[in-house]
């Protein structure tokens, strides 16, 4: 019975800790997506809420450019040439109508 009394404000006072390191994440994610779209919109950066890929990207592929793709890909999102092809070589798997 005594391990009750103790255990229990224990786990209601991490629960509340938790939560609250939990609502602080979720403000910064907000805020630092709020910052971004601002400056997607700035720049003038498309991309498809779908695929997460620059427009200019799929633009490309679509044209049949695919080392240009590439490069796109790397320049604007800062991905490694591995990462960048893998990326490249998925929406050339697509069917041409999926991509934008």
């Amino acid at each position: 019975m005594d391990y009750v009394v103790v255990v229990l404000p224990t786990f209601v006072a991490l629960a509340l800790i938790w939560y609250s390191q939990y609502e602080a994440s979720r403000k910064r994610i907000r805020f630092l997506e709020v910052k971004i779209e601002a400056l997607m919109q700035h720049t003038g950066l498309k991309f498809d809420k779908a695929s997460l890929v620059p427009v200019e990207v799929h633009q490309a592929v679509k044209a049949g450019h695919r080392l240009k793709a590439i490069r796109l890909y790397r320049k604007i999102t800062g991905a490694d040439l591995e990462q960048a092809s893998a990326v490249v070589d998925e929406l050339l798997k697509k069917p041409a109508g999926s991509m934008l």
